[in-house]
């Protein structure tokens, strides 16, 4: 964070070189928040001309409005009251004694017009910042301001020592000592005068106890998920422009069905399936031959290998009739689609066997991409199908992530030079993914943005 020299204006600053939980640090020049531009002089005009913000967001009303913006007529400029005046008569003022408890009611009250300043922050140009003000820049543009810092992962302690750094640069205290009435009413003033920690860190936990967290907070507002990640992407870089997914026991549990297959047909052999004794190897390349000749060697002399292969397969068909996707996985093809990505498939298995399934569920058309294990001469670990991947999309491994369920997986899209995000088939431990830059337990854990933006901090 940065203090900026806007002579007339007290509570400027950069918001660029925060901390996040995420590793990244949020970008310079990106958001800068102020207190209201009109008290410029000229040098601070000159100051502030020269950031050439792409956006100039006033949250002020309509009342506040005493002398011309600088940027009044400016293309620029936008003024979006905080304030919903149609909601403000549902304020019962004597339940908002403190400052707290009118964040709260406010980030109630005044969605409509909070998703308005918001989205007028997604949808500005992103190479130009961003620049929020009010009339002090500390109420409106401090709540403002904590929404965005906690969307991308900035800890919260953070987040409350930038919102009490206002009444530091405003004079609080000073003004307080000077306040004219009495005691009593020097306190009614400290109440709206003061920006406590407490204050906005109440307001973030009012948000997780009533919404379930910031991005639930915004998706009530009315913000869509392509919103919400331009949001989050304006203050901290996220570089990739593509997902690729693994297909078997990622996209589909299709590696429970095989167990399943195979271990039924022991057992009409009266034999015991041991998946733990090399069922899965440490390569993506096909087995199959491996496991008929381990089930005839069990079986000895009598065992019929076509007849075997019939039921075995008859079973498994029965098995795929009603499999889907994994958990989470189509709500993060829908996100991917929404935020511009390239949507791909890199599966050591066959094309026939991968289009067979997406077809039976309706989702060929999910996917801008499909590399299969019949068009490269490696198997994973080796990264041939990445690279392959990677030159049908135009990207270099930087500008994407691979999605996948094993180690020898995330190896290969590692070496390909991608970021890696584990969501291992239920016979993969956790720990044996655990060099992905990212392991969850299912996709519907958290956002696909939310994954992305832990993935380019590694990155």
């Amino acid at each position: 964070m940065t203090h900026l020299d806007w002579s007339g204006c007290l509570n400027t600053r950069d918001l660029g070189g925060l901390p996040t939980r995420y590793g990244a640090t949020t970008r310079a020049g990106a958001v800068i928040r102020t207190d209201s531009l009109h008290q410029l002089d000229p040098d601070g005009r000159v100051a502030f001309f020269a950031v050439e913000a792409g956006l100039v967001l006033d949250l002020r009303s309509d009342w506040e409005i005493e002398e011309p913006h600088p940027l009044d007529g400016d293309s620029a400029y936008r003024r979006i009251p905080w304030i919903d005046t149609a909601r403000e008569t549902e304020r019962v003022r004597a339940d908002e004694r403190l400052m707290a408890d009118i964040y709260r009611g406010s980030l109630e009250r005044n969605q409509g017009q909070i998703v308005r300043a918001l989205r007028a922050v997604a949808d500005a140009p992103a190479d130009a910042p961003v620049v929020v003000h009010c009339r002090a820049g500390k109420d409106r543009t401090g709540l403002l301001i904590a929404l965005l810092l906690e969307l991308v992962g900035v800890p919260r302690e953070v987040i409350a020592a930038d919102y009490a750094m206002s009444e530091e640069r405003l004079g609080v205290l000073a003004a307080l000592e000077n306040h004219p009435g009495t005691e009593e009413e020097r306190a009614a003033a400290a109440v709206l005068a003061r920006t406590l920690p407490e204050t906005i860190l109440d307001s973030l936990e009012h948000v997780d106890s009533q919404y379930g967290g910031v991005r639930a907070y915004l998706a009530a507002c009315g913000l869509t998920a392509g919103e919400i990640h331009r949001l989050a992407t304006r203050l901290v870089e996220v570089p990739i422009e593509a997902v690729v997914f693994d297909f078997d026991g990622l996209l589909m549990d299709t590696e429970t069905t095989l167990v399943e297959s195979w271990r039924a047909e022991w057992q009409w052999h009266g034999l015991e399936l041991d998946v733990e004794d090399g069922f899965f190897p440490g390569h993506g390349g096909d087995t199959l031959e491996m496991h008929y000749e381990k089930l005839a060697a069990a079986v000895g002399p009598g065992y019929d290998r076509e007849k075997s292969q019939a039921r075995r397969l008859a079973h498994r068909d029965e098995l795929h009739r009603t499999l889907d996707f994994r958990p989470g996985i189509r709500d993060w093809l829908r996100e991917a689609r929404e935020l511009g990505l390239h949507i791909a498939i890199a599966s050591s298995s066959a094309r026939p066997w991968v289009v067979g399934h997406l077809a039976r569920v309706g989702a060929v058309g999910l996917f801008d991409l499909i590399v299969t294990g019949d068009e490269v001469s490696m198997h994973k670990p080796d990264p041939e199908i990445y690279l392959l991947a990677l030159k049908r999309l135009g990207l270099d491994g930087m500008s994407a992530v691979a999605i996948e369920d094993t180690a020898h997986g995330v190896a290969a899209a590692a070496a390909a030079g991608m970021v890696t995000i584990a969501i291992p088939n239920p016979f993969v431990p956790a720990e044996a993914v655990g060099h992905a830059d990212l392991v969850l337990g299912l996709a519907d854990e958290v956002p696909l943005s939310e994954a992305l933006l832990v993935v380019s901090a590694k990155a």
